[in-house]
């Protein structure tokens, strides 16, 4: 499906989150979930390739993106980023200096039932994007967004 661009809620697809890392400050915007029609030269897919466009910026010293900590949950389970997938598209896991960015990027196989969100685990605390109704299954403590109906 389309992803919804930020507006309100601060977990919506196209929302810039901040996590501390062991290098700084790290801010993060994942947006366009969706089926990818990409080639996944040397994968063996298992079942329909998607996509998310992932961009980092250093805020406070410099930032290495940890790419195997993202995942696609579904509400039941949850797609593990396919990190391994050589791409020129492909979001960079080299540590940018304070004040660089970059962008590419994530891929997931996707074996079962459509995934509603995407989530990082590579800072002190987690973040996640999300569609908006599909946060109902997965509400994140203390966010009035995915707490209300």
């Amino acid at each position: 499906g389309a992803a919804s661009a930020a507006s309100g809620c601060m977990h919506r697809f196209g929302s810039h989150q901040q996590v501390a890392s062991a290098g700084g400050m790290q801010e993060w915007t994942v947006s366009d979930l969706q089926k990818s029609a990409a080639p996944a030269p040397g994968y063996p897919l298992a079942g329909q390739l998607w996509e998310a466009t992932a961009s980092v910026t250093a805020i406070n010293g410099a930032a290495t993106p940890i790419i195997p900590a993202f995942s696609a949950p579904n509400g039941a389970g949850s797609y593990p980023v396919l990190w391994q997938l050589a791409s020129p598209e492909g979001i960079p896991g080299a540590t940018i200096a304070e004040g660089q960015s970059a962008t590419g990027t994530l891929y997931f196989d996707v074996t079962g039932a459509d995934p509603v969100a995407v989530t990082y685990t590579g800072g002190a605390t987690p973040l996640m994007w999300c569609f908006g109704e599909g946060m109902m299954a997965m509400m994140m403590a203390d966010c009035p967004c995915c707490t209300s109906p």
